[in-house]
């Protein structure tokens, strides 16, 4: 019997929390900004394949199963896939949706070149034990022409963290191999985390065959300080907009805690 991985203890653990964590009106925000850099690249034909990896309880999968596409929803936590598989039984989404239980790493239970779009949210690609392997197992899954849209963790970002600590060991690990640990309470569920800079994210995923599309900063303003303010719709209104003007600058990504890409499979 396989031992489970501290990456997917922690994701069972929490699964049926996981939407009411992320539930407030600043996650709502962040959610639209993640989904805004999706839907250019959503295919204009209901019949394309397309495949949520890592898709814990199904933001967006079921968002696009109930829009009238075939989405396989994926992940390498049984609890996830679980809350998942209610969710999609309570929206009527059955007939639309495959679940399969999968690491990307190993993504050898889906079929080969099917998927038109594929969508890598939550940061799968950071918590894969080797990111590069991650990218080329998604790639093998995609159809010539399809698009990944995915989230990754931001390597400047975490700098002020180790700061904070004088962690000197810690910084110089982070920006040598953009390397740090996921912080669970439990010791048991920790494990690395890949951070990226816009640079070396780019450089991944051209040297595994894609063309990049689009690359972008959430969120370049500070959301989580800002976070009161997102219960007034108008100021929160005012912030969307001074976030999307700064975005895509690239001298400002470097704010980011996140960086998100879409790229083609050529």
């Amino acid at each position: 019997m396989n031992m489970k991985t501290p990456n997917e203890s922690f994701h069972d653990r929490i699964a049926r929390r996981y939407d009411e964590i992320y539930s407030s009106a600043r996650w709502a925000r962040w959610f639209e900004i993640s989904w805004a850099g999706i839907k250019p690249h959503i295919p204009s034909d209901l019949r394309a394949p397309i495949v949520d990896l890592g898709c814990g309880t199904g933001k967006y999968g079921l968002r696009l199963a109930k829009s009238g596409y075939a989405v396989t929803l994926s992940d390498l936590s049984r609890g996830m896939l679980e809350v998942c598989r209610q969710k999609a039984a309570v929206q009527g989404l059955d007939e639309r949706v495959t679940f399969v239980k999968a690491d990307v790493m190993d993504l050898s239970e889906l079929p080969r070149e099917r998927f038109a779009l594929a969508i890598a949210q939550g940061d799968p690609i950071s918590f894969a034990a080797h990111a590069p392997k991650a990218v080329k197992e998604i790639s093998k899954i995609l159809r010539p022409g399809g698009v990944l849209v995915a989230s990754v963790d931001a390597m400047l970002a975490a700098l002020d963290h180790y700061a904070e600590k004088s962690d000197l060991d810690g910084l110089e690990l982070l920006v040598k191999n953009g390397e740090m640990e996921w912080l669970a309470n439990d010791e048991s569920e920790r494990f690395p985390v890949h951070t990226f800079t816009p640079e070396k994210l780019r450089a991944l995923f051209e040297s595994a065959g894609f063309e990049v599309l689009d690359l972008f900063g959430k969120t370049i303003l500070p959301f989580k300080k800002l976070e009161a303010l997102f219960e007034n719709e108008e100021a929160s209104e005012r912030i969307m907009a001074l976030e999307k003007k700064l975005c895509r600058i690239p001298s400002a990504l470097g704010r980011a805690s996140h960086l998100q890409i879409a790229a083609r499979k050529k």
